[in-house]
């Protein structure tokens, strides 16, 4: 592994690749807390108003992911991921000026937030395929390790300062450097192309689509596991994006306060990450879907408000779970899904992982308001801890090896 990783680092695409990931998100490590705490300084902005502007994104997702698929699939994951990371700058610079200038209204930050989340869904789905593109096919889990270990870092640097700023400076300011880095790392994207071969079938966008479902479903494993991910997203989602945030404000001292939280989080997913460059298991999906027990746990925390140490300690075991079974996921998929159809099936995927995330969003602060904050945080761990030991339940989930590839053959 020492070897595969020196290799890895040697190589002037994977470094810009690495590179890409790393600047992108300290940028994407103040956002969540600049964008959640600047909709709740809004004058009359309540908990449902952070709901509204979060679920737009994640409604804009869900309808263009698997638009998404077939485009990377045709034209290349590197020349969507750097486009849409170009543009997405524009409109989150956008969202910086109106907090800046005193402007923002949540009707327009959701507008906003609906391009943001429609340019998402041609990301994830090309940055899923992107990798295998970069790096040889036995080279695919320490890659996608190293990669995390980049977002990661990057992501604690962006989560630790992003409190600091938002106290100090306001969540404009915040945002603006959340835009530069997405300039910065889409241009990096974009220089390797040249990497991204088109695989154009030949047959029109929307055969292409259900052709990409056919292939999706024929892997029941990659179903079980996606089908439980809807309900899990949907309840960390409504958790860390809506619920965190009223309660830091109640109890752990606003902005600064959860930027601990997520901070600690970003340290577990580093720590996950540089676990899964050496780890190797026989049945890796079974060992990534215990380890996420650690997510209803640290709801749990949350729900009774226990002290800020222990909560971030809870989220720093969430985010070491979450990172494993990242990183064994996905490594999974690269290795076993045709590269003629990743890029469809990552789309599903993104798709069905993320569909009840809106739900969740949309649900949470009315929920707050009906049944109370303590409530409705015992509701998101008991979904959670059914979708993770649901999926358990699956022996495709269970049994499933280690599988490394051949090298693809060229595509013209």
């Amino acid at each position: 592994m020492q070897s595969a990783t020196r290799d890895l680092i040697s190589d002037p695409n994977f470094r810009r690749f690495f590179a890409s990931r790393f600047i992108s998100n300290v940028g994407n490590g103040m956002q969540p807390i600049a964008l959640a705490f600047g909709v709740l300084a809004i004058p009359g902005a309540t908990a449902t108003s952070l709901s509204i502007v979060l679920a737009a994104t994640a409604i804009a997702v869900l309808v263009v992911l698997p638009f998404g698929g077939a485009l990377a699939d045709r034209y290349g994951a590197a020349r969507l991921v750097g486009a849409a990371d170009i543009t997405i700058s524009l409109l989150v610079a956008t969202q910086a000026i109106l907090f800046i200038t005193g402007t923002a209204t949540v009707p327009v930050l959701a507008v906003l937030a609906l391009g943001v989340g429609a340019l998402n869904g041609l990301w994830y789905p090309a940055f899923a395929a992107l990798t295998p593109d970069v790096v040889a096919p036995d080279r695919l889990q320490p890659a996608n390790a190293l990669v995390s270990i980049a977002q990661n870092v990057g992501y604690i640097l962006g989560a630790s300062a992003g409190g600091a700023i938002v106290a100090l400076a306001g969540s404009g300011v915040a945002l603006a450097v959340d835009s530069a880095s997405f300039v910065i790392a889409g241009l990096l994207v974009w220089s390797l192309r040249h990497l991204s071969q088109r695989r154009h079938s030949g047959e029109s966008m929307l055969a292409d689509i259900i052709s990409g479902w056919a292939v999706f479903v024929s892997f029941r494993w990659v179903v079980v596991i996606v089908v439980a991910f809807s309900f899990i997203v949907m309840s960390w989602h409504g958790s860390e994006q809506v619920l965190g945030p009223v309660l830091a404000d109640d109890a752990y001292g606003g902005p600064r306060g959860w930027s601990i939280v997520l901070a600690a989080q970003a340290i577990g997913l580093l720590v996950g990450g540089l676990l899964a460059v050496r780890a190797r298991f026989k049945r890796p999906l079974l060992i990534g879907m215990v380890a996420m027990i650690a997510l209803p746990a640290w709801q749990a925390t949350l729900a009774f408000a226990l002290p800020l140490v222990i909560v971030s300690c809870g989220a720093f075991l969430v985010g070491i779970a979450i990172e494993l079974l990242y990183v064994l996921w996905t490594t999974a998929v690269q290795s076993r899904v045709p590269r003629e159809s990743l890029s469809r099936v990552s789309s599903y995927d993104a798709l069905g992982s993320l569909m009840l995330g809106p739900l969740g969003i949309a649900l949470a602060g009315p929920l707050v308001g009906a049944l109370g904050l303590t409530n409705v945080f015992l509701i998101a761990a008991a979904i959670s801890a059914a979708a993770i030991l649901g999926s358990l339940l699956s022996r495709s989930v269970r049994n499933l090896t280690v599988h490394v590839p051949d090298a693809p053959a060229t595509v013209d």
